[in-house]
């Protein structure tokens, strides 16, 4: 059982709260994050349905994946009841993108839409073309 106020984040090891074949898919695409950006500051696999963090990575104690993940969830939640609208029908969310002084963070869904994947980096260290790119290629 995860309590929040015991949890300290992990730093540079990758952690989760999936078991089984759950956990090893999401270690699986944290993973290819990490090959691809290596530089990056947080990394989460999250459910979207239950805001459950299937597997986190921070690279920084300051930065904690695990309370991100819980308002990233119901960020995509409300976004995918917003496109609920007539003039939006049809439209299905692929990532969002929230660009910082020094950070950028980019959240893109799995293509059943049940996942949440999740990415911050510096600025300084990539772009976010490059991580639009990474993150279309590590959510399929």
């Amino acid at each position: 059982m995860r309590l929040p106020f015991l949890h300290k984040p992990v730093v540079k090891k990758i952690t989760g709260d999936a078991l089984g074949i759950e956990r090893h898919k999401a270690d699986t695409v944290i993973n290819s994050l990490l090959r691809e950006l290596p530089e990056l500051v947080a990394a989460a696999v999250v459910d979207v349905k239950s805001s459950k963090t299937l597997a986190a990575y921070t690279a920084q104690v300051s930065f904690d994946p695990y309370k991100l993940s819980i308002r990233n969830a119901e960020l995509i939640r409300q976004t995918q009841k917003n496109l609920t609208s007539p003039w939006l029908a049809g439209q299905q969310l692929n990532d969002l993108v929230v660009i910082l002084d020094e950070q950028l963070h980019c959240l893109r869904t799995t293509a059943n839409g049940q996942w949440l994947c999740y990415v911050a980096v510096h600025l300084a260290d990539t772009n976010m073309a490059m991580v639009r790119d990474v993150m279309r290629r590590a959510a399929n």
